[in-house]
């Protein structure tokens, strides 16, 4: 596979050809931990032909999984010492990333969740600290070494937690490890603040939690431009009803600067609302869960935002769910899971991506003239980019949470004609592109989204018919399992 890169003007993941890498996520943080063979492999056959192309993974997660074994039970590490790790473990996880490389996945990999590092859980528990600023260094390295050969993978410290919590400040522990990863993946050690460059092509994220009492939960909530190890931006948007990731990705995309420069980074939501994640804790209705409206609001507001990908996620997926974790939380398994609505609609997600490559997207909000007036309902939110592509054409994309109506000033884009069509990202269903000169007074549109649900609908405008399409593709389908198959030994 390809190893990625980050585009000249800082804003996309392109390959090595330049074209523009389609990132479409899965939260799959504990596949390595908790599926066995036969399952990963149903599990990632199903999310390629859904159109997914990133597998989010966590190498050492001692959520729902303290002990840190593998689905036979095998420890990962020896004596509970991050520095004597049990190859038995980690041969499996490396059997998992050889799957992914074979279904075609990219995997945001993280060397340990945040957990081991602060040494304590969301419910208030305290628990062993397992790395710190004397052994980060030395794991980052072994575990670098033991990926060198991998390019299909992009790192990610972190892992829902700040590096500055509860008044401790733990960015020393952070730096250590990826200047441990530096070592291992190019075999010189990189100064946390050395050469920009260098640091770039590794590709590496912090992934921050939503804080409660701030609001923040950026990679740059806590760390600045100094970090050059830093290379791109997540967000954690988190599971409230009531997050604004538009704004959010709008705040992240400006220049950051840093003595002399002004310094770009891509910037998505990678952990947005979970579909069937409860709305508030602790749960009080068993109907308070995020459906597939909310996870289609988040991923078209964010694209269309100027994030340069968007990540889905289950709340029965990320901790693969067994039959004996059904709860009134958790209300399937991980493999009724991923045949989930939303999951689904992922794959009209990539369609949309393909059709329209975020990496092309310029947010325009200052066409939607009556849009300020609408921001006091959220469901109100009407998110709109202009898209030229390669190939000259121009294209307006307005997504519509609701049925509202909207002006939108296209007078300068498309000269003296005018055509739309709406996108349905519920079934991927296009109307007949047709001709809206007439809708147009003094270079502005009047629309109104009338869908049958009174929901989200996405308005594609154009100059030409022929410029309005949403193409339907198959994704890994032509590959049986059979040939994909690899057996793994326990």
């Amino acid at each position: 596979m390809d190893k990625l890169r980050i585009s000249d003007n800082g804003r996309y993941f392109v390959k090595a050809d330049g074209t523009p890498f389609i990132w479409l996520a899965d939260t799959a943080w504990t596949v390595p931990a908790k599926l066995k063979w036969d399952d990963v492999q149903h599990f990632m056959k199903t999310r390629r032909e859904q159109g997914f192309t990133v597998l989010q993974m966590v190498v050492l997660d001692p959520e729902y999984n303290e002990d840190m074994r593998n689905p036979c039970g095998i420890p990962a590490l020896n004596n509970g010492n991050i520095l004597d790790p049990n190859e038995a473990y980690f041969s499996y996880v490396d059997w998992v990333l050889d799957q992914a490389e074979a279904y075609g996945f990219y995997v945001l990999l993280l060397p340990v969740w945040g957990e081991l590092v602060v040494g304590w859980d969301w419910s208030g528990n305290d628990h062993p600290v397992y790395v710190n600023e004397e052994n980060a260094f030395a794991y980052g390295s072994w575990l670098g070494a033991r990926m060198r050969h991998r390019s299909n993978i992009v790192w990610c410290l972190g892992g829902d937690r700040m590096p500055v919590c509860r008044g401790v400040d733990y960015r020393p522990v952070w730096r250590e490890m990826a200047e441990g990863l530096s070592e291992g993946l190019t075999g010189t050690r990189l100064h946390y603040n050395a050469d920009r460059e260098e640091w770039k092509k590794l590709l590496i994220t912090y992934h921050a939690c939503h804080e409660a009492e701030t609001g923040e939960c950026s990679t740059f909530s806590y760390w600045t431009p100094e970090d050059r190890w830093i290379s791109f931006t997540m967000l954690q948007s988190g599971h409230g009803l009531y997050k604004k990731n538009y704004d959010l990705i709008a705040a992240e995309r400006e220049p950051k600067k840093y003595e002399d420069e002004e310094l770009v980074y891509p910037v998505w939501d990678g952990e947005p609302a979970y579909e069937m994640m409860p709305t508030c804790w602790p749960v009080t209705d068993a109907n308070s869960f995020h459906g597939t409206y909310m996870v289609r609001k988040r991923a078209y507001w964010g694209i269309l935002a100027g994030a340069f990908g968007h990540t889905y996620g289950h709340a029965s997926v990320w901790f693969s769910a067994t039959q004996k974790d059904k709860n009134i939380v958790c209300r399937h398994t991980w493999a009724e899971a991923i045949e989930s609505d939303g999951s689904k609609q992922m794959k009209i997600l990539r369609d949309f991506m393909e059709a329209y490559p975020p990496a092309y997207n310029e947010p325009c909000q200052e066409r939607l003239l009556r849009q300020a007036a609408a921001e006091d309902v959220l469901d109100h939110h009407e998110q709109a980019a202009v898209w030229t592509g390669r190939d000259g054409r121009c294209v307006m994309l307005i997504y519509f949470a609701a049925d509202t109506e909207e002006e939108i000033q296209v007078g300068d884009l498309f000269g003296s004609a005018v055509c739309g069509a709406w996108f349905d990202p519920t079934d991927g269903s296009l109307t007949e592109p047709q001709d809206l000169q007439s809708w147009i007074e003094g270079g502005v549109l009047q629309v109104k989204n009338a869908s049958a649900s009174g929901e989200d609908r996405i308005l594609i405008l154009a100059g030409k018919k022929e410029d309005i399409a949403v193409p339907s593709g198959n994704y890994g389908q032509e590959q049986t399992e059979e040939e994909m198959r690899k057996v793994f030994e326990w």
